[in-house]
């Protein structure tokens, strides 16, 4: 029972990190005002993106003490930290003046997430055997 609200708490953070704030980032991207006052909304979610990523990383581990700790969840481990400074950079971000070159900024930072969640979702889903 306790693994199902983990697990379900993990799903959750998942979309709480890469749903949310992707999805204002389009709305950013493609809106036609670009007015700095969206960048003090758009930092809100940056702070629920980051309580997504731990609660993400709190249910993960539980979830791999209680399924044995098995070597494939190493991988999202490592890259925890990596995660950690990507987001405070996106914070930082969100400070800029010029909405124009936050998006500029955030397309390469966008561009990482998408191939960080690509490869963790291949690991959650395949779940690759590590010598």
């Amino acid at each position: 029972m306790l693994y199902d609200v983990a697990f379900m708490i993990h799903m959750l953070g998942l979309v709480g990190w890469g749903g949310l704030t992707t999805g204002a980032y389009y709305l950013l991207e493609f809106s036609e005002g670009k007015d700095r006052r969206l960048l003090l909304g758009y930092r809100k979610l940056v702070y629920l993106e980051w309580i997504s990523l731990i609660a993400m990383a709190i249910s993960g581990a539980y979830m791999w003490l209680r399924l044995g700790m098995p070597s494939w969840v190493y991988p999202a481990f490592a890259l925890s930290p990596v995660l950690a400074i990507g987001e405070y950079y996106h914070w930082k971000l969100t400070y800029l003046n010029d909405v124009n070159l936050f998006l500029k900024r955030m397309r390469s930072l966008s561009l990482f997430y998408t191939l960080v969640t690509l490869f963790l979702i291949y690991d959650m889903v395949f779940k690759p055997v590590l010598p």
